[in-house]
């Protein structure tokens, strides 16, 4: 029993922070078009949604919601065009190639994302 409440709290604890664990969604530096340094070298960008089926629209395609998110006025959800709510979001990992990119990704993430690769 204390096995099977184990792997529960697990499960929940690894649940609440999926996109850590993640590989980046990209292969190529959104910034400079080299290949991603994967191992080292990763942005965590912040997006945020209106509604929990707007955010599932996006996890299902998270390069395609990048780029919309890019395009996507500050405050507004990438996918309906409504406000945001501070508690619907995905933390998504965007590889780079070096510490210099990175910075600027996580600084701007919209700047950078509109070609993302």
């Amino acid at each position: 029993m204390k096995k099977f409440i184990s792997i529960i709290s697990l499960s929940f604890f690894l649940g609440l922070f999926p996109s850590f664990a993640k590989a980046p969604v990209n292969k190529t530096c959104p910034v400079k078009g080299k290949a991603v340094n994967a191992e080292s070298k990763v942005a965590k960008v912040e997006v945020k949604f209106c509604c929990d089926k707007c955010k599932s629209k996006f996890d299902a395609d998270v390069v395609a919601g990048l780029k919309k998110f890019a395009k996507t006025e500050e405050g507004k959800c990438c996918i309906s065009g409504k406000p945001v709510k501070d508690s619907k979001k995905s933390t998504v990992a965007v590889g780079v190639c070096c510490g210099g990119c990175k910075k600027k990704v996580e600084s701007d993430p919209k700047k950078h994302l509109t070609d993302l690769k």
